[in-house]
């Protein structure tokens, strides 16, 4: 359970829950972690209707452990899901919209209080959308269907295409993710920048698909996506980075006409931006706020087929008892380092 105010509880007085009318249950099987559950974890609000306490989690992997009797989801017992963590609901005070999200809207107020992954079990409201997965990939990998999605999601509003370059600044889980995944589309060039502290992640660029990593501290990046595409420029820069200069310099890496996504969370740090550039080459910016249900759909289909570099995306996984490490590694404290943390659940 966060506090939203930096610290954590572990509880044990949960009952498991029964499924709210027209719901479901779930044994949460594996969740995975990401820099915005160390934003949660002190405190900022980024989600629509976000509270504290929570019990937080939202790249969730889980089995239906029981249905309503009135359910209809798609889904039966036993099955294995991934689940949409946006929820749609009545409009509300301070949340004109109603769109809610699993392991951040919802206090431990209402039901059971467990509606994230980090709860071995949560509850699952009607309406909720839910993509069936494979038993042949285990949940911990298998919880990559949230990045992912955001992925599906995004490369299609810019329009990517095969033959293109693209540019990600940023080697955490979400900018391999993006990695892998243009590369699957056929990308020409695809490049990974990073720090000479990401020298694991920009390994697993290459691994995962990535054609050339720069090492922002070693060479100019603008100098390197120049050389490396004869002068012409990326159509796509994906900024994934903590740093506050790289949405600015997403601009200076694509050439005339291309597009810009923004979506690395800058922990609310004031950020420079020369708007002239954006006017000057006619650039489209896009804002990276997660996917959608066609989006979780494709992404669950994807991991289902198989062929998606799972295992090197994986990291480190961790028990509930070791949420502390968890938060180390997301925070790059300490002498470990990992493409990405999960944690898994026993039952």
């Amino acid at each position: 359970m966060f506090h939203g105010d930096g610290t954590w509880a572990l509880r044990d007085d949960f009952s498991v829950p029964t499924p709210p009318p027209g719901g479901a249950v779930l044994a949460v099987e594996a969740v995975g972690l990401c820099h915005s559950d160390v934003a949660q974890l002190a405190g900022h609000k980024h989600v629509p209707g976000e509270v504290c306490p929570v019990v937080p989690g939202h790249e969730i992997v889980g089995r239906v452990h029981a249905l309503a009797d009135d359910a209809d989801l798609g889904v039966a017992i036993g099955d294995r899901v991934a689940v949409d963590i946006v929820w749609y609901g009545p409009p509300y005070e301070g949340n004109p919209l109603g769109v809610r999200c699993y392991g951040y809207s919802f206090g431990l107020d209402e039901g059971a209080g467990l509606w994230g992954g980090y709860g071995e079990y949560m509850a699952v409201l009607p309406g909720t959308h839910l993509a069936k997965l494979t038993d042949s990939v285990s949940a911990e990998e298998l919880t990559l269907f949230e990045p992912l999605s955001n992925m599906v999601a995004w490369l299609g509003q810019a329009g990517f295409q095969a033959g293109q370059t693209v540019v990600v600044q940023g080697p955490g889980h979400m900018g391999l993710t993006c990695a892998a995944y243009a590369k699957s589309l056929g990308a020409g060039k695809v490049i990974v920048t990073g720090t000479s502290e990401d020298a694991l992640r920009l390994d697993v660029a290459l691994e995962v698909g990535a054609d050339h990593v720069v090492n922002v501290m070693v060479d100019d990046p603008e100098d390197a996506v120049m050389d490396l595409t004869g002068g012409f420029g990326a159509s796509l820069a994906v900024d994934l980075a903590s740093a506050p200069g790289t949405p600015s310099l997403c601009f200076d890496l694509v050439h005339h006409g291309a597009t810009v996504i923004w979506a690395g969370l800058k922990d609310r740090q004031a950020v420079p931006v020369v708007t002239d550039k954006v006017v000057m080459k006619g650039l489209r910016v896009l804002g990276g706020a997660g996917g959608d249900a066609g989006s979780v759909d494709e992404a669950a289909r994807i991991l289902t087929e198989g062929g998606f570099p799972t295992a090197p995306l994986l990291g480190t996984v961790v028990g509930l008892d070791e949420v502390d490490r968890a938060m180390a590694l997301l925070h790059r404290e300490g002498d470990e380092d990992a493409v990405r943390a999960v944690l898994k659940h026993t039952h």
